[in-house]
C-alpha cells in the first residue's frame, strides 16, 4: 500500500485514489487473500497495469469467470442472477463452505440449482515472508478448481423472447407448458431485468434506479403475484355442482344483469337471459354462478378449489413461490368472526373475487388439470443435468397426482363449455382462437380497488401432438378478452407453427 502505487493506479485507471482505498476496505477477507479494488477493467487498461507491474507493488491483474446471459432474452426474473456474497448475508453461507467475495447464485435457477452449479474451489500455495508477502512466483502446491455442472432448461429461448416481446408495454405474466409433462416452455414476468447487470457489479445508482422502478421488475409475477382469478375459478363452481348434484348440464337460470341479495345488487357483465351450464361458461354469466353457490355452500365448493390445487404450492423449481388463498370454512371464521360473514361473500369467491387469490403459475396447473381430465403434473424448468465429474447426464423425475374422482360425464361439459368460450362467435374467449389448434379456453376479468380490472386468459390445445397450455395474466389489462386472451392465441399460434 506505498503511496506512490496508489498515485500510479489511480493515473491508469482514472479512479480517485479515495475510491480505490475504499474498495481495499470494502474487500479486503484476510491477511493472505488479495482485495479487490476495481472490478471489470478493460483491455486497454490491463494492458498498461502489466506493462507497469514492476512499479505497482502488491497489485496484479487477476481474471475471473462471469455468467455470460443471452442476449435474446431479458429474464431476470427467470434466470436470477450472480454475484459476490454480501457481507450481511454470509451467515448464510459460511457453514456451506464459502467465503466473503465468493459468487453466488441470487434468486431464479442461479439461486434454486446453486449447489449443482457452483465447482468446488482451487487453491494455490505459496510461500510468504513474515510481511506476507511471495517469496518467489512458483506455487508449491496447486489443487485445480473443478467447474460446476450443466444444466439444460426446458426454456424454449424463442418463445421466450417471443412473450417477452409480446407483454413488453404491460405489467403482468406469461406461462406456457406441456400438460402432460410439466416442462415450462416459456416463462415471462413482465418488467423483467437483465441478469448481466448484476453480473458485472451495479453502481448504487444503478440500483437505486431498479429497486425505486414504479413497475417493480424484481418482483416475478409469475410465481410470487397473488390476484383475485376472477372468471377463470368458474370451472372449480360448475365441477362442484354436477359432482355433488346441484345441477345438470340442462339447469337453467334466468340472467336479468343483476342479482339481488340482502339488500345488496350483485351485476353481470350483461343481461344474459336463460342460460344452461355451457352457455354460462362460454359467456361468463356472473348470476348463473351466484344461484349455484347458494345451492352447493361454502364448504363442497371450496373443496372442490382444493381439489383442483388451489391454495398451494406447484412445487416449481424456483425460489420464492407463494400459494395463494384457497378462502373456507376455517378461513373465513379466522379473518370475519364466526357468524360475522355472510353468503354475499360467497357470490364475490364463486366469480374469483373477494378473498380469492391465485398465483398465474397455479392457474397454468389447474388449466393442466382442466386439459387432462384430472392429472396434475408439476410445473419445472430443468430437463436434465450433465454432471462434470463423469460427464454423465441425469433426467430428474417430478411427482405427478390425479384427481381421480370427478365422473368423465362433468369433465366432458367443462370442456364443451371452455370449447365454446374460445371457438364459438359468441364465446368470451374468441379472440384467443387459433384455428386448427382445436383451442378450449377460459377468460376471466378482475375487478381491482386501484384502477382498471385485472385480465386474465387461461387456454390449451387439444391436438395430441400439441399438449400445451397456456395463462396470461395482465395487470390493469381490463376484460380477459382484450388483451390477455389474444396474446395467449399468439403465443400457442407461434410455438405450434415453430414446432412444425
Amino acid at each position: 500500500q506505498h503511496p506512490n502505487t496508489w498515485e500510479k493506479l489511480s493515473n491508469i485507471t482514472n479512479v480517485p485514489i479515495e475510491q480505490l482505498q475504499k474498495s481495499m476496505k470494502r474487500n479486503q477477507y484476510g491477511s493472505y487473500r488479495p482485495a479487490i479494488v476495481l472490478h471489470n477493467i478493460n483491455y486497454k487498461i490491463n494492458a498498461i497495469i502489466n506493462e507497469s507491474i514492476q512499479d505497482l507493488p502488491g497489485v496484479e491483474v487477476a481474471f475471473s469467470p462471469i455468467r455470460e446471459y443471452s442476449n435474446e432474452i431479458l429474464s431476470g426474473n427467470l434466470l436470477g442472477y450472480t454475484a459476490e456474497i454480501r457481507r450481511r448475508d454470509m451467515y448464510k453461507f459460511r457453514n456451506a463452505g464459502y467465503k466473503l467475495g465468493d459468487v453466488i447464485g441470487y434468486d431464479g435457477i442461479e439461486k434454486q440449482y446453486e449447489d449443482l452449479l457452483r465447482g468446488k474451489r482451487g487453491f494455490r500455495y505459496k510461500q510468504v515472508n513474515a510481511s506476507g508477502k511471495p517469496l518467489n512466483d512458483q506455487a508449491y502446491e496447486q489443487i485445480n478448481p473443478i467447474p460446476g455442472n450443466a444444466l439444460y432448461l426446458t426454456i424454449d429461448q424463442d418463445l421466450q423472447a417471443r412473450a417477452e416481446s409480446l407483454l413488453v408495454d404491460y405489467n403482468g405474466a406469461a406461462i406456457m407448458m406441456n400438460y402432460e409433462n410439466g416442462e415450462i416452455v416459456a416463462c415471462v414476468s413482465s418488467p423483467s431485468y437483465d441478469s448481466d447487470i448484476f453480473t458485472e457489479g451495479l453502481t448504487q445508482t444503478e440500483w437505486d434506479s431498479i429497486v425505486q422502478d414504479k413497475r417493480i421488475p424484481l418482483f416475478n409475477r409469475a410465481i410470487r403475484g397473488q390476484y383475485p382469478p376472477g372468471s377463470i375459478y368458474k370451472m372449480v363452481t360448475a365441477i362442484a355442482g354436477l359432482e355433488k348434484g346441484i345441477i345438470t348440464p340442462e339447469t337453467e337460470f334466468e340472467c336479468t344483469g343483476v342479482f339481488d341479495m340482502g339488500g345488496r345488487s350483485f351485476k353481470c357483465s350483461h343481461v344474459h337471459g336463460i342460460e344452461d351450464l355451457n352457455e354460462a361458461i362460454a359467456h361468463s354469466c356472473n348470476v348463473y354462478f351466484y344461484n349455484v353457490i347458494l345451492k352447493l355452500g361454502v364448504d363442497d365448493w371450496s373443496s372442490y378449489a382444493k381439489k383442483m390445487k388451489f391454495g398451494e404450492l406447484t412445487g416449481i423449481d424456483l425460489p420464492g413461490e407463494l400459494p395463494g388463498i384457497c378462502p373456507d370454512r376455517t378461513f373465513l371464521d379466522e379473518h370475519y368472526g364466526r357468524r360475522k360473514w355472510w353468503k354475499g361473500m360467497w357470490l364475490n369467491m364463486v366469480i374469483g373475487q373477494g378473498d380469492v387469490l391465485v398465483t398465474p403459475l397455479q392457474a397454468l396447473r389447474y388449466t393442466g388439470i382442466l386439459a387432462t381430465h384430472g392429472k396434475a403434473v408439476t410445473p419445472h424448468l430443468l430437463q436434465s443435468i450433465q454432471y462434470t465429474a463423469d460427464n454423465t447426464i441425469e433426467n430428474p423425475s417430478y411427482p405427478v397426482s390425479y384427481v381421480n374422482d370427478i365422473s368423465t360425464s362433468t369433465w366432458k361439459e367443462i370442456d364443451r363449455g371452455m370449447m365454446n368460450a374460445v371457438q364459438s362467435s359468441w364465446g368470451t374467449g374468441r379472440t384467443a382462437n387459433v384455428p386448427g389448434l382445436n383451442m378450449y379456453g377460459k377468460t376471466g376479468t378482475a375487478q381491482n380497488p386501484h384502477g382498471k380490472p385485472h385480465g386474465w386468459f387461461i387456454g390449451y390445445s387439444k391436438l395430441k401432438d400439441f399438449p400445451f397450455a397456456v395463462v396470461v395474466f395482465i395487470e390493469h389489462g381490463s376484460s380477459g378478452a382484450d388483451i390477455a386472451a389474444p396474446v395467449a392465441g399468439q403465443l400457442l399460434k407461434y410455438y405450434y407453427y415453430m414446432r412444425k
